[in-house]
């Protein structure tokens, strides 16, 4: 079949502007620009971007073209191009950015499709400004080609004059492009690390790396980040200053994990529903939870398994995420397999009682993850606990193209513990009870226990509020149910003003509050709007300062099981 071809004009670089000419087939009739990019789980109205749309015939007059529906065009048959102009401004991983230093091009904000004509080649040049260069998921240089329209729409397109790094992985050539704004960081260094990285990831699926080449594009901007995973590449979002802080730095190792386990963990070990994809509206399915939270489960697992960072830190993110689901009231309301079909209503569109109503299935996922790991660990000793069940999936599902159901997953996780594991998918997956960590931990050596070095200051009372700072002083963001602000009248939104007819600046939230007792009344002074709001809030007991450590004297059995685990000695947990 004749390629679909595309045509892309940066030349309105400087203006934010994008010119797509999209040449169409003969049988074309109906022209659609996608509502939402796989591996981001919400209608995002392209279309919205969209400032002119022309068609025209193969002498270059303009031709009939009207809207149909929300994100769709119709043709006249006498039409040979069909051209969308786009605004393009908005610099995340899921959208386009285009100004007088780079161009971020996402596949489903670029590139309209004809219908009926998916599974055809598809074809794209880029016209760049003079000492650009043009980088592509896709294969190709002056020309790039797609299989198909899913492979389009699943790659993204960078250009400028960027800095890059090449390395090999198992073997397959990789490429680091560095489009930040905030100069050059070390790119020899990243470049070891991530290699480091992706080595254990492979050596996960047991050498089986399944592309031809990987190429990361990353970008950065003063605020904000996040990554979004396509078959054979990803797009990064990084702070600016991400390379001048080691913690900073092992953040962004943390996101290169989790957009390169995608490779395997949603690329192409899919569930049953994300199969076939309909660009027009959204697909949901139960298993994110597994999509995205185990892959978040691994995200942290890895470089720690590569020997980016040791067991204390990992523990200690291991040990905050588990207090942060705790702590949120909506998991007792919402199952992480409701929140998995959910996403597209109600994680990716939040507001202050969020917390209340959902449970993250990126976080409670991976909580789930450890536990099943830990859980299949327990029952077969001599595996691998998670990571045989993620192999078998894959050689069952990944490798054949095949999408997997929720009981496939529970099949398989029963089959590698060789005992029935539904109670668990019961009451904790399709359930809203908490995981069992805390007696599952021992397996590998493991305990909670109070914090011994919590530090020198008293925990301060809670409100039972999450807020946020900046120069304007002390915002809450979220009020969680039946705490001690929520019982009081306090709302997300509310900004603080003063405690006790005490003024609460920035940074002074905990040390205002050491100065009362938990059980105390005390009057918070708020603004809410326009309106001054005091009102009497009943402080609760600090929570306690828990922290994930090995336990007195382990034996050789968990010795060998925390090793397997993690790649490192458990002697190493400080």
């Amino acid at each position: 079949m004749d390629p679909i071809r595309y045509a892309i004009d940066l030349s309105g670089h400087r203006q934010h502007l994008v010119r797509v000419t999209l040449m169409l087939p003969d049988d074309a009739e109906r022209i659609v620009l996608p509502v939402w990019t796989p591996g981001s789980y919400v209608v995002r109205d392209y279309v919205h971007h969209v400032q002119q749309v022309r068609a025209a015939d193969d002498r270059g007059t303009e031709v009939g073209v009207r809207s149909d529906g929300h994100t769709a065009w119709l043709v006249s048959p006498d039409a040979a191009t069909f051209t969308l102009e786009l605004y393009a401004n908005e610099l995340t991983v899921r959208s386009n950015h285009v100004d007088d230093h780079h161009a971020l091009l996402v596949g489903a904000a670029t590139f309209p499709f004809v219908d009926g004509a998916r599974d055809r080649p598809h074809e794209v040049t880029v016209d760049a400004p003079d000492g650009w260069h043009v980088w592509s998921l896709l294969p190709g240089d002056d020309r790039f080609t797609a299989t198909d329209y899913d492979h389009l729409v699943d790659s993204a397109f960078e250009a400028g004059a960027h800095p890059e790094t090449s390395f090999e992985v198992a073997g397959v050539p990789h490429r680091f492009v560095w489009a930040g704004h905030s100069g050059r960081p070390d790119l020899d260094r990243i470049a070891e690390d991530i290699r480091a990285v992706a080595e254990k990831a492979v050596e996960l699926f047991e050498g089986d790396l399944p592309i031809e080449a990987y190429t990361f594009l990353c970008t950065a901007w003063d605020r904000g980040g996040g990554g979004l995973e396509h078959r054979d590449g990803s797009v990064l979002m990084v702070p600016a200053t991400t390379f001048s802080t080691a913690d900073r730095y092992r953040s962004f190792l943390e996101l290169v994990a989790h957009e390169y386990l995608h490779l395997w963990n949603v690329k192409r070990l899919v569930p049953v529903e994300l199969v076939e994809l309909d660009l027009e509206r959204p697909t949901h399915t139960p298993s994110l939870w597994v999509a995205e939270g185990w892959t978040a489960y691994y995200d942290d697992l890895l470089p720690l398994r590569a020997g980016a960072w040791g067991p204390r830190r990992h523990l200690d993110r291991a040990a905050e995420r588990w207090r942060s689901s705790l702590e949120t009231p909506g998991r007792k309301l919402q199952s992480v397999r409701q929140a998995s079909h959910d996403a597209w209503t109600r994680y990716y569109v939040r507001d202050e009682n969020s917390p209340n109503a959902t449970v993250n299935y990126y976080a409670h996922g991976a909580n789930l993850a450890w536990c099943l790991d830990l859980l299949v660990r327990r029952a077969e000793p001599t595996g691998d606990g998670l990571d045989d069940v993620l192999r078998l999936l894959w050689g069952r599902f990944g490798r054949t193209g095949k999408g997997y159901t929720e009981a496939d997953v529970e099949t398989a996780a029963s089959e590698v513990a060789g005992t029935d594991l539904s109670e668990f998918f019961d009451d904790h997956v399709a359930g809203t009870d908490d995981p069992p960590l805390e007696e599952l931990l021992e397996v590998i050596g493991l305990a909670l226990a109070e914090d011994p070095d919590g530090g020198d200051d008293p925990p301060a009372p809670h409100l039972g509020a999450q807020t946020e700072e900046s120069d304007e002083g002390v915002r809450f963001t979220a009020v969680l149910r039946d705490g001690p602000a929520w019982r009081g009248g306090v709302t997300g939104g509310d900004r603080l003003v003063a405690i006790d007819r005490q003024r609460v600046e920035r940074g002074e939230l905990d040390a205002v509050l050491r100065q009362h007792a938990a059980g105390v009344t005390v009057e918070l002074a708020v603004l809410r709007g326009p309106r001054l709001l005091l009102l009497p809030v009943t402080l609760g007991e600090p929570a306690p300062r828990r922290r994930i450590g090995a336990v007195d004297d382990p034996s050789e059995d968990q010795r060998t099981a925390f090793e397997r685990w993690s790649g490192t000695s458990i002697d190493d947990v400080a």
